[in-house]
């Protein structure tokens, strides 16, 4: 590649983060030591180096995801320690929190407060970016608000993934791997030119796992996946200043989980004499994977889109433009009553609950953006980069829940309840059936300078202009015409609400000396205004809800001890989100509901580190610790519950745990073996005790936990062929992701793949 196009390729394009990858990243230099390679970024759109950068960021590369199996942004928490991910019954409900700080809602006017940005292209839902990875290159995470360059839903971070692209000669790989409990994955792909202008890249994937949990019901697998997808991605250097990147991808996706699990069934008379009793031979507990549906859970997803880049090189400034679509389709199912033999009981009195409930729903979500974006180059007294950003979402829902009571019965009472029995009792089925569209747009103007005083003083400052509108029309159609446990009347709706939003960054840096340089910044971060717009939504829920803000400050150091192979940055930060957008619970016609609402005001502050040191040639350490103290400042109480801000302000925000770390040591055996190297990869995570209820029931507490990971790969000196033999959990740790409080009856949690023990193998071979 020529050099014009070398700086195009590096000043143009999303924003990048380079980081030393864990192996072969070190070098030995004359004299002794180790010498750790320069790491040219983009993190402001705009060429610099690693440690010039006024950001706290953390990276994970493509090759280290891989290696531990780590497959999706699910998981992503086990490597980067200010990410937590709150997995939903399914992927449309799952949501990403940085600093303790993200968006749980299952209304479709809201976006997330992390934002996520794949090859340039912003994703509208956290759902959309759940698929598979594939062709990494890297991810990063930029931590904290992003006022002005990456100002789209992102008041509380970013996650940014870039590809690989195509190689400069012909070439390619196969990869499959295979896990204890029935679990294979199989990755092929070819990479090199095409013609003399214009190289190519084409990788496709098949992973399959069969679930770790059952249904009792009926002996069906949960908690596993089918998916398969591709991706495509064409380079064309159409001349030496303009490069045209096209990229096309597809994934689909069969999972049957996650299942709520019940951990934890309240003492009380409907519990103990029916509830319990009706799940055997399931045993509820603090393990339980287990389930007693006569529904299966069950996701369908696709996944798909396609985008251009376009990149001019125009000597003093490189213009660049990213045009995409994408659409995304979704189905899911679950029981609602999580028991297969339910009602057994008159549905009055303590017996409430005793009811069966099934839910079905789909979703059709398609989304266009355009960024267009100037930035200069070379080195010049002001950096700039500019910028006008448009976006556009439509999302098509139909929800379905059916319920089943049992109204009377002839039969005398048992225990003081009345037994319900066919042909002895009435039965009463009610269904809700709601289609709703949601519509969102936005228009925004952003731009970031960086005004270069002297040689090791600068000035930072930026800023967004966002304009945003959201818009609706709903109606359930009901069978019945009164509240009926889990289903409401007959209710239609639409409305729409818009907000203009200002946000933006300012800054100072001062490189202390070559290797370390300090910075302070301030940021505006903002999150557009949302409308709770959902199955079971009433009048109350046609209201605006107003725009999230932030105020940020954050103060860092960067280090770089290049000559004994030392990088270690760190960061101090504070942030306050006024207007918190948030699920609250509240009893609405006798049913606990979840309310989306502006939930007052939080805040999070707290300190990280970030170092990776290269002991010897041979071995490396990389990792990182995050200190967050997330709470919650000012809690808006709902209209039913008007002192409950007396038990919860004060207390720490949901999936914000205080203390999290992870350490990777990567290390060349020294063993002589014919043609190739054995290399040892162990890592441990830890996360301190965390909460998932936003209401701090005391029951939805995650203790704190630490896993290790091991990998040993035999890899030949040219690279050809690795086979890794990996261990996931060695010391065979439990914990959960969720622990879903369910009103005074019985507590649920969600299980992950990695919260037990198993092994595996992959072999790989480059072509």
């Amino acid at each position: 590649m020529n050099k014009p196009m070398l700086k195009l390729r590096l000043a143009a394009g999303t924003a990048a983060f380079g980081l030393l990858g864990l192996t072969g990243g070190a070098m030995a230099q004359e004299g002794g030591g180790v010498l750790l390679e320069e790491i040219i970024v983009t993190a402001q759109k705009r060429v610099q180096n690693l440690q010039d950068v006024p950001l706290a960021i953390s990276v994970v590369t493509g090759a280290q995801l891989e290696q531990a199996n780590i497959n999706s942004a699910e998981q992503l928490f086990q490597r980067v320690p200010t990410i937590t991910f709150r997995k939903g019954n399914t992927n449309k409900d799952s949501a990403i929190s940085i600093r303790g700080v993200g968006t749980i809602s299952f209304a479709s006017g809201i976006e997330p407060s992390v934002s996520t940005v794949i090859d340039g292209v912003v994703y509208a839902r956290t759902g959309q970016q759940t698929a598979d990875f594939l062709d990494l290159e890297r991810v990063e995470v930029l931590r904290g608000p992003q006022g002005s360059i990456f100002g789209k839903n992102a008041s509380a971070g970013v996650v940014n993934i870039t590809t690989r692209d195509p190689g400069s000669t012909p070439g390619g790989h196969i990869e499959a791997s295979y896990y204890e409990g029935n679990e294979y994955r199989v990755k092929a792909g070819v990479s090199g030119p095409v013609s003399d202008n214009l190289s190519g890249l084409i990788t496709a994937f098949y992973s399959k796992y069969d679930g770790n949990g059952k249904n009792v019901f009926n002996g069906n697998d949960i908690n596993g996946y089918e998916r398969w997808g591709a991706r495509m991605k064409l380079v064309l250097d159409a001349s030496e200043t303009v490069r045209l990147t096209a990229i096309a991808d597809y994934a689909k996706a069969n999972d049957n989980g996650f299942a709520d699990s019940i951990g934890l069934v309240f003492p009380s008379a409907f519990n103990q004499q029916i509830f319990l009793p009706s799940l055997a031979p399931l045993t509820p507990g603090p393990r339980n994977k287990d389930i007693d549906n006569d529904l299966d859970p069950r996701t369908r997803d696709r996944n798909s889109g396609v985008s251009l880049q376009a990149d001019f090189d125009l000597g003093a400034v490189a213009l660049t433009s990213i045009t995409a679509y994408r659409h995304w389709y979704n189905y899911q199912q679950r029981d609602g009553d999580f028991r297969s033999d339910g009602p057994l009981y008159v549905a009055t009195g303590v017996a409430a609950g005793d009811n069966r409930s099934h839910d079905r729903g789909d979703l059709d979500f398609n989304q266009f953006t355009q960024e267009l974006r100037i930035a200069s180059t070379g080195n010049n007294f002001i950096d700039y980069v500019a910028g006008l950003y448009y976006y556009t979402t439509k999302e098509v829902d139909f929800f379905n829940r059916t319920v089943t009571a049992c109204t009377a019965t002839t039969l005398p009472a048992e225990n003081g309840l009345l037994p319900c029995r066919p042909g002895a009792s009435t039965y009463v089925t009610n269904e809700g059936n709601a289609d709703f569209t949601t519509r969102l747009k936005n228009y925004a103007a952003f731009g970031q300078a960086t005004v270069n005083f002297t040689d090791d003083f600068r000035a930072i400052i930026g800023g967004r202009y966002t304009k945003d509108k959201v818009s609706f029309d709903f109606e359930r159609r009901s069978t019945s015409t009164a509240a009926f446990p889990g289903v409401r009347p007959y209710f239609a709706a639409d409305g729409s609400t818009k907000k203009d939003g200002v946000s933006g960054n300012a800054g100072l840096q001062y490189d202390f000396t070559d290797e370390v340089i300090g910075y302070a910044t301030y940021t505006r971060g903002y999150k557009g205004p949302a409308i709770n717009v959902f199955f079971n939504m009433i009048g109350p829920d046609t209201l605006p809800i107003s725009a999230e803000k932030a105020d940020s400050y954050e103060a860092g150091l960067k280090t770089r001890f290049a000559e004994a192979g030392l990088m270690l940055n760190l960061a101090a930060f504070k942030t306050t989100y006024n207007g918190y957008q948030a699920n609250t619970r509240e009893l609405v016609e006798g049913q606990v509901v979840t309310r989306l609402t502006n939930a007052g005001s939080v805040s999070t502050r707290g300190l990280e580190a970030d170092f990776t040191w290269a002991a010897t040639s041979d071995l490396e350490f990389n990792g990182g610790v995050a200190y967050t103290k997330a709470k919650i400042d000012r809690f808006k109480c709902p209209a039913t519950e008007p002192t409950c801000a007396d038990a919860i302000n004060g207390k720490p925000l949901p999936f914000a745990p205080k203390w999290k770390g992870s350490v990777t040591a990567d290390w060349r055996l020294p063993v002589e073996l014919p043609d190739m190297d054995a290399r040892l990869s162990n890592t441990l995570q830890f996360t301190s005790k965390q909460n998932f209820d936003l209401t701090q029931n005391p029951y939805a507490f995650q203790a704190g936990y630490a896993t290790w990971d091991a990998v040993l790969s035999f890899v030949t000196h040219d690279d050809k062929y690795r086979v890794s033999l990996i261990a996931k959990n060695i010391t065979d740790r439990h914990y959960v992701i969720g622990r879903i409080p369910n009103g005074t009856a019985f507590m649920r949690q969600i299980t992950p793949r990695d919260a037990e023990r198993y092994f595996g193998a992959s072999v790989r071979a480059n072509f």
